[in-house]
């Protein structure tokens, strides 16, 4: 047995000590002798209970205050008795979390996601969901690996004019030599992510929405990254209703998005990249393990000078018809919006 792993034990002064240093999950032990910090402290390591007791009958300590102890810790849910050790930070950082009383999630192994653009920034998404135990990441891509895709630990300047999916599945393997980069014909994933700039192309949602696969687009603007919102064919808003408000908005839209669409990328802020990247997996994640994610429903948009994202909700479009909701919306309702307008 042992305190669990993420977990260390911390000398207060005589008669405290604490288990852990985070307010919610962290455990103070109080009144207690000598010789119980001094058994205490050697729960930090793997220890059988006869080796325990051993040494508590050598600082004069009674195995039934042994036995109180132990339950103290086990109630408090940092004691772990299977001999088990988290082998990685990830498996860590959960036990910590299951006792601050959150969920931690099942196994990742059979989930599949694709990444549809691997740009840089659709690479760092990919190379986060691979890391984080899902089981296959697909890429897909037919464009070909520009001077701004390259930097450290993704795409090289030797990669440049390399298709991006191909020289991606590389670096998959290479940081989750156990992730799946292929899966057999008609494998339907759990999630397609989509990542573009400008505006999101229509013409592969229109595929997703046909064949009820559930999908989440990243789309890079001129001043941020935008996260969601997630659609889920049928169960709520789509692209669609988002491009419709807009169009609401600005009469032109239209014209003005059809010009987005043909000009190439320009690459996204280095920080904006990296913290895109983190928002848009970590949305994912919640997707996948059953967490309450913010993108249902809303997008999340990030800049590169206000650290904490902005929450846009979404409603059906009453005209777009892509959901049964839709016929339950009143005519000329909008989204509610916070800073910023529509996409």
């Amino acid at each position: 047995m042992r305190i669990r792993d993420g977990f260390e034990v911390y000398w207060r002064e005589p008669g405290a000590s604490q288990v852990g240093l985070d307010p919610r999950c962290a455990v103070l032990l109080e009144d207690l002798s000598e010789g119980e910090q001094q058994v205490l402290e050697a729960l930090g390591r793997e220890v059988d209970r006869a080796a325990l007791l051993t040494l508590a009958n050598a600082h004069s300590v009674r195995t039934a205050a042994v036995d109180v102890l132990l339950e103290r810790l086990r109630v408090a849910g940092v004691l772990l008795e299977e001999g088990t050790v988290a082998g990685d930070p990830d498996a860590r950082y959960w036990q910590v979390a299951a006792a601050a009383g959150i969920e931690p999630p099942g196994s990742r192994l059979d989930r599949v996601i694709q990444v549809c653009g691997v740009d840089q920034l659709g690479l760092r998404i990919a190379v986060i969901l691979a890391q984080s135990g899902i089981g296959s990441v697909l890429l897909q891509d037919r464009s070909r690996v520009r001077p701004e895709d390259v930097g450290a630990g993704l795409f090289r300047p030797g990669d440049v004019g390399v298709n991006r999916a191909e020289v991606g599945r590389a670096v998959l393997r290479a940081v989750a030599p156990k992730v799946g980069v292929t899966v057999p014909v008609r494998t339907r994933p759990d999630l397609v992510v989509v990542v573009d700039h400008g505006v999101v192309d229509p013409v592969p949602l229109r595929v997703l929405m046909r064949e009820d696969v559930a999908h989440l687009p990243v789309l890079v603007r001129e001043l941020d990254v935008v996260v969601g919102p997630l659609v889920r064919p049928g169960l709520g808003v789509c692209l669609r209703c988002v491009d419709l408000y807009r169009c609401e908005a600005d009469a032109r839209w239209p014209a003005v998005a059809t010009q987005v669409a043909t000009r190439p990328p320009s690459g996204v802020e280095t920080s904006l990249g990296w913290s895109g990247a983190a928002l848009a997996a970590g949305q994912i994640l919640a997707v996948l393990d059953g967490r309450q994610a913010a993108v249902e429903g809303a997008e999340l948009a990030l800049t590169a000078w206000d650290p904490i994202p902005v929450l846009r909700d979404w409603q059906v479009h009453p005209e777009c018809g892509c959901s049964p909701a839709a016929l339950g919306v009143p005519s000329g309702t909008s989204p509610q919006t916070s800073k910023g307008g529509h996409r």
